[in-house]
């Protein structure tokens, strides 16, 4: 077949198959990933919605967090100050008491923030607390976990709210490593409830709080990531956990952006929620007392000042955290970016086709190297028209057209010798004197 007919049958396969078979994968993401290095200041993260709608979602993240206009509400556990329960700290009926008048004021999805032990108590209190535990639609739990010598059994409401390591993506050999409660006798519910860890003792305490650490082959979650799961309603086999990029809730997100080692990129903001409400409160509150609250997960948290440091700081950062965690939009700005319309695609492309057809006249004057030059400027128009416009433009198939054009184009040629030489050969010799 000649040339002439080869080369644009040959383009035009090479355009089409990176048109059908490149979006959405692992070239395309690869593209798009270098691409946002050259206009996105790091850090940043992308997410991806392959097929063959190919979006790809820059997330870039902000230099100061900001709260969400509605923080979880929270019930702080106090001093106690008018003796409204029975101890202080609460006993087990005191707490069985507060969460049955959550019940009754229309709240059924609890997150305690704190651990929940006593060392010396009765089992009709305890049954009582069990009652009232089991009662609720979703209760979130929470202990400190540590690394000792000796390994303890994965507790079942741990194990529930944990995934296997190998559903993760990335080296999970970078997570802290626990393998027991640091308090052997919290309690952490029934078989409805979750667990979360509060702090891991055996790491160092830092600004970024873990998110995630590693029990034997399962992912175990803190309690702050587990109340945002519980507030948005998602399983944790739902979540999606790329080490190094983000945590997902769900397969459409939020995102929550995380480091290597299962911590939060940014620093959460520390302080007291000034609308808390006081756990004695709920004692003798009219069934509206909640009713302007936002809804979802409700939080109960430790505010007594025999706390201590560590609980304490843990306390006070427990609402912003977890409000963040919930609505992580405060944290970064995100930007889609979509294919343009098929037809549109189909157009560009096409025009590169009779482009590289008009630059066939070329092919005995350096054509490799004017369609060298038409790749680079397709990539710098791609650089330009990703960024300002917010589309992800048909840049492989064009490529694809141009670099199977090249070894089919011929090389500059000299001018040949020995048509030069024949030439010179017709000229007859100059006649001679003599």
């Amino acid at each position: 077949m000649p040339r002439q007919i080869l080369k644009p049958i040959i383009c035009t396969v090479a355009a089409l198959l990176a048109w059908t078979v490149l979006p959405g994968t692992f070239i395309d993401r690869g593209l798009f990933s270098l691409t946002a290095r050259t206009f996105a200041e790091p850090p940043f993260f992308i997410s991806e919605k392959g097929g063959a709608a190919s979006t790809h979602t820059l997330h870039t993240f902000k230099q100061q967090p900001t709260l969400p206009s509605e923080p979880l509400p929270d019930i702080v556990i106090t001093d106690d100050p008018d003796r409204v329960f029975q101890a202080s700290p609460p006993s087990p009926v005191d707490f069985a008491i507060i969460l049955k008048n959550l019940r009754r004021l229309g709240r059924d999805s609890i997150a305690i923030g704190m651990p929940l032990a006593w060392s010396e108590t009765d089992g009709i209190s305890l049954m009582a607390l069990d009652q009232q535990l089991d009662a609720l639609r979703s209760v979130v739990m929470a202990a400190p976990l540590s690394r000792g010598p000796i390994a303890s059994p994965l507790p079942p409401a741990f194990r529930r709210a944990s995934i296997a390591v190998s559903d993760i993506h990335g080296n999970a050999r970078h997570l802290p490593i626990v393998n027991r409660v640091s308090i052997p006798d919290a309690m952490l519910g029934n078989s409805n409830s979750l667990a979360g860890f509060t702090t891991l003792e055996s790491e160092p305490d830092g600004e970024f709080p873990y998110l995630l650490a590693r029990w034997d082959d399962r992912v175990v979650f803190s309690f702050p990531l587990l109340a945002a799961l519980a507030d948005h309603k998602v399983l944790c086999e739902q979540v999606e956990i790329r080490l190094g990029n983000y945590i997902s809730l769900g397969k459409e997100g939020p995102y929550i952006p995380i480091d290597e080692f299962g911590r939060l990129t940014f620093r959460p903001p520390s302080s007291t929620n000034s609308s808390s409400i006081p756990a004695e409160s709920l004692i003798d509150a009219s069934a509206d007392f909640l009713t302007g609250l936002r809804a979802g997960t409700l939080l109960i948290r430790n505010g007594m000042s025999a706390a201590d440091e560590a609980s304490a700081r843990f306390s006070d950062s427990l609402v912003p955290t977890v409000s963040l965690l919930a609505d992580p939009s405060g944290t970064f700005a995100s930007r889609a970016y979509n294919r343009i319309p098929w037809p549109s695609e189909l157009l560009l492309i096409a025009s590169v086709l009779s482009l590289l057809h008009g630059l066939g006249n070329f092919s005995k004057t350096g054509g490799r190297l004017a369609l060298m030059i038409l790749a680079g400027v397709i990539v710098i128009i791609h650089l330009i028209v990703v960024p300002v416009t917010g589309t992800w433009p048909p840049t492989f198939p064009a490529l694809a057209a141009v670099l199977a054009a090249i070894p089919l184009t011929a090389a500059r040629k000299a001018i040949p010798k020995r048509k030069e030489t024949a030439k010179t050969d017709m000229i007859p010799p100059a006649p001679t004197e003599g």
